[in-house]
């Protein structure tokens, strides 16, 4: 089987244009997950109540469910739901109109808020909790203590997994052209399709997300020698 280069050429650039859309998705999904992950592990390391046990069955049904099952059920099934119960109530709203951007936003932030919750526990678990009474101590207020002293050592902690939890989510946001979100995958497909070139299409799609990836490591690298050096 020979392989078209003309269409891994033309095409590749044409893929290209949704690598900004990739990286947009990575980089909204990567900041929300990072502040209610911190914000979720804190309430899990430091209470046992309801709230609590809420969110770990939150945690455990997001990290036991298929992606593809939760797209369902938020993307397919909720508005199918909302739409009749909307329309009985009379609030003008049409849940259809919300756009494929928004979903995927809202998915992949529910499916990454959990890994990085519990990639956050383990850390905070790591930090000698006299720290923060420390902290308090010295006038702090809690909110202080944790940015100025806990959250710091805790990035550092867990740099090699949030390297490892930001190539998963780049690799998880092929996903979009589910929501009909044209992206690096949905480009790609849609091109190979109406091309009948889905092994070229499949490769470039390989080339990009290994070299986006790869940038990913070599950035956390750099970083992690930074540190060394200062450390």
């Amino acid at each position: 089987m020979s392989l078209n280069t003309e269409f891994i050429y033309n095409t590749f650039f044409l893929v290209l244009k949704g690598v900004p859309v990739t990286m947009k998705i990575v980089g909204v999904v990567l900041l929300i997950s990072l502040f209610f992950g911190f914000l979720f592990a804190v309430v899990r390391t430091n209470s046992n109540g309801i709230f609590s046990k809420i969110l770990g069955v939150y945690v455990s049904f997001a990290r036991g469910t298929p992606v593809m099952v939760q797209i369902y059920l938020i993307y397919t099934a909720l508005p199918t739901v909302l739409a009749p119960y909307f329309k009985e109530k009379g609030i003008a709203f049409d849940v259809y109109s919300i756009k494929g951007m928004t979903y995927a936003y809202f998915i992949f932030s529910f499916g990454m808020i959990p890994v990085m919750s519990e990639m956050f526990r383990g850390a905070l678990n790591s930090i000698d909790k006299g720290q923060l009474e420390a902290a308090k101590a010295i006038g702090l207020s809690v909110i202080q203590g944790y940015r100025r002293i806990i959250l710091p050592q805790a990035l550092v902690k867990t740099l090699p997994v949030l390297c490892t939890n930001i190539t998963g989510l780049v690799k998880l946001s092929s996903l979009a052209f589910a929501v009909s979100v044209f992206e690096i995958m949905g480009i790609a497909k849609t091109e190979g399709a109406k091309y009948t070139c889905y092994v070229e299409a499949y490769l470039i799609i390989a080339v990009l997300y290994v070299a986006l990836n790869l940038g990913i490591e070599v950035i956390f690298k750099l970083v992690e020698k930074r540190i060394k050096i200062y450390a």
